[in-house]
């Protein structure tokens, strides 16, 4: 038998008018009841009805922030999220698309005060791993307003849900194939894209997964002090100079961030071939620089379905009061090599 709003007030301890503000994400309570009131409705699967919840919200207009990094996944996602919208046309959904420089908080969190005093529907952001920003995230969601990261996550927020790879793990997926394909032995680079760690993933970073399975499984490996390219392709190219230059006996490259063909571009001009190149993502540039031997591998996940579905969990939460059952949605790492195409 279905459970209802007064069995889990009563369960709770609580009067049902803070049930049902829970239930619509509405502020006046606190973390502490907010937390143990999504328990008992996550347990006990209340679901309110979804017709009548869907009937109520076709008459109200949906305003949804979108903030994204100016990074090489940002049009995939974003475009990820428009095709989403097309499930939704009977309602009345528009995205509000905005920009902040790579690496910057301060510009992030005003956005996010903006996003509050419009007082929008829900959220999406790839976030800059920031107390600041994760504050602001924390106010978001006790004003009433759902937030989604998407692609990264937001380290100790509140936020309703992460839809994204998880970062160490896909560092490990790297790891594990460099190291067979060198056998063992070698020497080897990490490329990434801030030395203060400014964006974040959750249970770590593609690097520290990476170094972990290295030093574990591959101890044979040299593995040299990390480079950093700030996502901007003319430093990747001075990276990549300095570091061919200074290790004439390089192996492997790892690039966890974006401007890998900027880096296929000095690897080209140096004549250099044996360099084993290894990735995230498939972007379209990225297919003849397989074919032609430049990337060695690359490990995609799937930039426009986190898109889709980080969309798709923001607006099953605004519109029926569905809550996401995990507070994390990992998305696949499929390893891609020039056979793949």
């Amino acid at each position: 038998m279905r459970v209802t709003i007064k069995q889990i007030a009563e369960m709770a301890g609580v009067h049902r008018g803070t049930v049902d503000k829970v239930i619509h994400n509405r502020p006046g309570v606190s973390d502490e009841v907010r937390q143990r009131i999504r328990a008992l409705l996550e347990e006990h699967h209340y679901e309110a009805n979804p017709i009548g919840k869907a009937l109520q919200m076709q008459n109200r207009e949906l305003r949804i922030g979108v903030l994204l990094a100016e990074v090489d996944a940002r049009p995939w996602l974003l475009k990820g999220m428009e095709e989403e919208l097309e499930n939704y046309r009977s309602f009345q959904v528009s995205l509000d698309p905005q920009v902040s420089p790579y690496a910057d908080p301060e510009t992030q969190v005003r956005q996010l005060r903006e996003c509050r005093e419009k007082k929008v529907s829900g959220i999406l952001i790839s976030p800059i791993h920031n107390p600041l920003v994760t504050e602001e995230i924390d106010l978001c969601q006790r004003e009433g307003i759902p937030v989604v990261t998407v692609n990264l996550d937001a380290g100790g927020s509140h936020r309703l849900c992460y839809v994204g790879q998880n970062g160490f793990k896909a560092g490990e997926v790297a790891g594990r194939f460099l190291g067979e394909f060198l056998q063992g032995n070698g020497q080897v680079c990490v490329v990434t894209n801030s030395a203060d760690k400014t964006r974040y993933y959750p249970l770590g970073t593609r690097e520290e997964g990476f170094r972990s399975v290295m030093e574990s499984a591959y101890p044979a490996i040299q593995v040299l002090p990390t480079r950093y390219c700030q996502e901007d392709p003319e430093i990747m190219k001075n990276v990549v100079r300095e570091l061919l230059e200074e290790a004439p006996e390089l192996n492997g490259i790892l690039i966890t961030c974006g401007c890998v063909p900027a880096a296929c571009e000095v690897l080209r001009e140096s004549g250099r071939r044996g360099i084993r190149l290894f990735c995230f993502e498939r972007y379209p540039e990225f297919i003849p620089l397989l074919r032609e031997g430049l990337i060695t591998l690359t490990l995609d996940s799937g930039l426009e379905q986190q898109g889709r579905e980080s969309l798709a969990v923001l607006l099953e939460a605004l519109i029926y009061s569905r809550m996401p059952e995990e507070r994390q949605k990992f998305s696949p790492i499929v390893p891609l090599v020039k056979e793949s195409f």
